[in-house]
């Protein structure tokens, strides 16, 4: 009898998984980005104090449990350069130029750079993700696809965002729980996730450190590049940071524990942004780790994917 209960348990547990995994990516629309469906589920947001990497500054200690009672979709990649320009060329939309990009070992904010000239050694291809893109623009994008989809697309909540980084484990990084060490040899990063590593250390030379391995990505890669995770999501964690619908604190206090974003009008200064970049040392690449931005930010390894409610 045991046996048999035990046989279910695991059974029901690993639904969900397989629900992910079997769901090809979906879109709305021929202008819509690819979509991949993520079970309900619960997990631990945040990082507990006693961990190795964990920055207390940022609020991601004490964790909180979540509860996402109900699926939703997730972009299976980030928005592309190629997708915001069929925005912008069917809508008019104008984002002033300016973007902080690294230049001469700090981040400068350079007038003439914008998405269209982010600052590489090459022009953005289609295939690339979309930066220099602020948090406004990034809701811009999502209020045109809804029109053109008849569905409600927005910018995910942290909450959500976590949920799917961990790709149905607790480990910092989906691909595992051993390769989590700054400094060493983080042999699956590369095969995973576009970090600041090896092969991007000559070319940018950041005052951090670097995964010890080649991705073979000195800065944005082409979406799609590396392994997705068990929900059907790519580069999710390296590549660029992503906005978030989210209010930011430093602090989970209060938050709420169904997977809504947080967030109230007024006194909103700062974004929630995730998912580290090509220019992030490993321990800012991680599915707990948090950063903020003000909405105006445009810089050079910041871009944003949706999200949209399951109907």
């Amino acid at each position: 009898m045991m046996r048999a209960m035990s046989a279910c348990l695991l059974l029901w547990l690993a639904a969900p998984m397989a629900m992910a995994q079997q769901q090809a990516p979906a879109t709305d629309c021929a202008e819509c980005p690819a979509l991949a469906l993520v079970p309900p589920g619960s997990y631990s947001m945040g990082t507990p104090p006693t961990a190795t990497e964990v920055d207390a500054g940022t609020g991601e200690t004490p964790p909180v449990m979540i509860s996402m009672g109900k699926p939703f979709f997730i972009g299976a990649k980030e928005v592309t350069v190629g997708e915001f320009r069929r925005f912008v060329e069917a809508t008019g939309y104008e984002a002033p130029l300016g973007c902080r990009v690294w230049l001469d070992g700090q981040w400068v904010e350079e007038r003439d750079r914008s998405w269209r000239d982010p600052g590489f050694a090459q022009p953005p291809a289609d295939d690339e993700p979309v930066v220099c893109v602020n948090w406004v623009d990034a809701r811009a994008y999502a209020e045109w696809v809804t029109q053109k989809s008849g569905k409600r697309y927005r910018l995910p909540s942290e909450a959500e965002w976590e949920y799917v980084a961990r790709g149905g484990t607790s480990f910092p990084r989906y691909w595992g729980a051993q390769d989590s060490q700054e400094g060493g040899a983080v042999s699956l990063a590369c095969d995973n996730a576009n970090v600041y590593d090896s092969s991007a250390v000559e070319a940018y030379g950041l005052p951090w450190p670097n995964a010890a391995c080649s991705d073979s990505a000195v800065g944005v890669a082409p979406t799609g590049r590396y392994k997705p995770n068990a929900f059907g999501a790519y580069d999710v964690i390296g590549n660029v940071r992503e906005w978030m619908q989210d209010c930011y604190t430093t602090s989970y206090m209060g938050r709420p524990q169904d997977g809504r974003a947080w967030t109230w009008q007024g006194g909103c200064e700062l974004k929630s942004v995730r998912g580290g970049s090509w220019a992030s040392r490993p321990r800012n690449a991680r599915a707990a780790a948090r950063d903020s931005a003000p909405p105006t930010l445009r810089q050079s390894d910041l871009g944003f994917r949706l999200a949209r409610d399951y109907d």
